[in-house]
């Protein structure tokens, strides 16, 4: 019973051996005969063996209770785990971890090696099980039949002084999770048209590169398909796709050098990147001869061919390679040129040589009447009839090519002639207004409207003008409207000759409902940006319903733009709009007059 009582209770042995010492002290000091002191003198040592036995005891006793502690665990509940003793040699493994690797016998790290365990996480778990640690890890599985990933956790059962010591080994299966993980992640590194690896990549690539510190500077070529949108919108989506297949394939036999790199973009984008030294004079060889060859090249899709261009930037250097080759590219197109190489001072000067250039074309055109309105028809969905069409300005060169306003309008307004080009193209848009014998829109600004000449001057046009009530005046920028006073009074104007007012891009910017309320409007027309994604897109849905309630409610009719398919236009004819417009519907094209 005392016993019982020693081994539960550590600090209880502790006092009562103190005791026992004690009173033995007492004895030895206070006794005077020599007998006694013998006697106390021969007890001790059997004291101490006593203790000992006692400790000893006690010893296995908090064993015993660490063992059932640590092994309690019920082999059908653990799923895949192996054991194995001191030596390490494997003792037993659960049917689940047979089922999973095969059966094995014999060495636990000879099991490791064969499944091809990284050496580095071998030799952690034998740290591990020196120290008396537990470990934990994802190892690697790869046999001739599978790959497995498992997460391991060993740890040891019990005391390493204790007979029949062994260890255990509990394996989870989380293949499935990271083969989820490497398919993510190769959906974001890797183009699922082209299996191109994409800009992602190509930031890591770039990331991994800078670590080595290579001096010399790097090339990021940046290519665009040109036109390929009208591509899509005249042969189809799936024409389109097979195409930017056949363009990757044609790149990666026309590469600059061995060890450069294709990428792919977002839409029609491509990159090639190449970290070895390229000279410019290499370079601008390479770029010569790829344009060169693309415009002899014949892509082949279901048996009919296609010519394409390409327009390319390129960046040279370590920083900020993607933004320089992007604006390369950018003023490559502004400037009609194939090709442009990123060059901070050169551009600068390149871009005022072309605004001087570009602003001798504009006075050009107006002296010689070539600021041209292109006409886009509008469909009224509910009659399935063209019934108006919006004037739309083009500048054409001498050599009977168009621009289109984005190419010459800033220009135009930095060389104070946009007034010119404002007049020439209402003038021009009611020439044709007769032959037409249809309803037009004419665009404005907002500036416009406040500029007294431009507006004086539209008046004296309307007021000579026959067919002034089938004029629509689109205003554009309605967001830049601070002097409300000035274009309520020039509605008022245009409306006495019958005219129709137009507010354009509703629902983008600072567009709002206020404005329809200050303003006499007969058409909302509906932002691009929200109608061309509307079959896909909730939220688009949501605004144009919302917008398509709000005007409904004031009389005022509706009109959506970038109408540029056919499920497009069915997703805008079933929210109840009233008229479309867009490449679906029919591109703008000039009319021509007899002068």
């Amino acid at each position: 019973m005392l016993l019982n009582i020693i081994q539960r209770d550590k600090w209880f042995k502790y006092l009562l051996f103190s005791l026992i010492s004690t009173s033995f002290l007492l004895l030895f000091y206070t006794s005077s005969e020599l007998e006694s002191r013998s006697l106390i003198l021969l007890l001790t040592p059997i004291l101490y063996l006593f203790y000992k036995l006692i400790e000893t005891k006690n010893r296995n006793f908090e064993l015993k209770r660490e063992l059932s502690q640590n092994c309690k665990f019920e082999p059908d509940d653990m799923g895949a785990y192996l054991k194995f003793n001191k030596n390490f040699n494997i003792t037993h493994m659960s049917d689940e971890l047979i089922d999973l690797i095969g059966e094995f016998e014999g060495n636990i790290f000879d099991l490791l090696y064969n499944c091809s365990t990284s050496t580095n996480k071998i030799e952690k778990l034998k740290d591990s099980i020196k120290q008396g640690k537990a470990f934990s890890s994802m190892i690697e599985f790869n046999s001739a039949k599978k790959r497995l990933y498992l997460d391991i956790f060993v740890y040891r059962l019990g005391h390493t002084y204790v007979k029949g010591l062994e260890y255990i080994m509990i394996c989870n299966d989380i293949t499935a999770h990271i083969k989820t993980q490497e398919e993510l992640k190769n959906q974001l590194l890797k183009d699922q048209l082209t299996n191109l690896p994409t800009r992602l990549k190509l930031l890591d690539d770039m990331e991994k590169l800078d670590k080595k510190r290579s001096t010399h500077a790097w090339t990021l070529i940046y290519l665009q398909i040109d036109n390929y949108e009208e591509i899509n919108e005249i042969f189809g989506i799936d024409t389109g796709y097979e195409l930017l297949k056949s363009f990757a394939l044609w790149l990666k036999d026309n590469l600059p050098t061995k060890n450069a790199k294709l990428y792919k973009f977002e839409h029609n984008n491509f990159a090639i990147f190449t970290s070895s030294r390229v000279s410019l004079a290499m370079l601008q060889s390479y770029l010569k001869e790829l344009s060169n060859k693309i415009n002899k090249e014949h892509f082949i899709i279901n048996g009919a061919s296609y010519d394409i261009s390409i327009t390319i930037g390129v960046s040279r250097g370590k920083d900020d390679l993607l933004k320089y080759a992007y604006l390369a590219l950018k003023n490559a197109q502004k400037a009609n040129k194939t090709y442009a190489i990123y060059n901070k001072k050169s551009l600068q000067e390149e871009k005022f040589l072309n605004h001087i250039k570009q602003n001798a074309q504009i006075k050009d055109a107006l002296i010689e009447d070539r600021i041209i309105p292109f006409f886009q028809p509008i469909l009224n969905i509910n009659t399935n009839k063209i019934e108006k069409f919006e004037s739309l300005m083009r500048l054409q060169k001498r050599d009977n090519t168009f621009q289109k306003p984005h190419e010459f309008l800033e220009i135009a307004k930095i060389g104070k002639l946009y007034p010119e080009l404002t007049k020439m193209m209402i003038s021009n848009s009611l020439k044709r207004l007769e032959m037409l014998n249809k309803p037009i829109t004419i665009n404005i600004a907002i500036e416009d409207i406040v500029n007294p000449k431009i507006s004086s001057f539209i008046i004296n046009k309307l007021k000579k003008c026959a067919y002034s009530h089938l004029v629509t005046f689109e205003i554009l920028e309605t967001d830049g409207i601070k002097n409300y006073k000035s274009v309520t009074s020039f509605i008022k104007k245009v409306k006495s000759y019958d005219c129709k007012i137009a507010l354009d891009d509703f629902g983008s910017g600072y567009s709002n409902f206020e404005q329809i309320l200050k303003l006499d409007i007969d058409y909302i027309k509906i932002d691009g940006a929200l109608i061309k994604n509307i079959n896909t897109n909730s939220q688009s849905e949501i605004v144009i319903k919302t917008i398509i309630t709000f005007a409904k409610e004031l009389g005022i009719q509706t009109i959506a733009e970038f109408v540029w398919n056919e499920e497009v236009f069915n997703k805008v004819k079933s929210l109840g709009i009233d008229y479309a417009q867009g490449y679906f519907i029919g591109k703008p094209a000039p009319i021509t007059i007899n002068k």
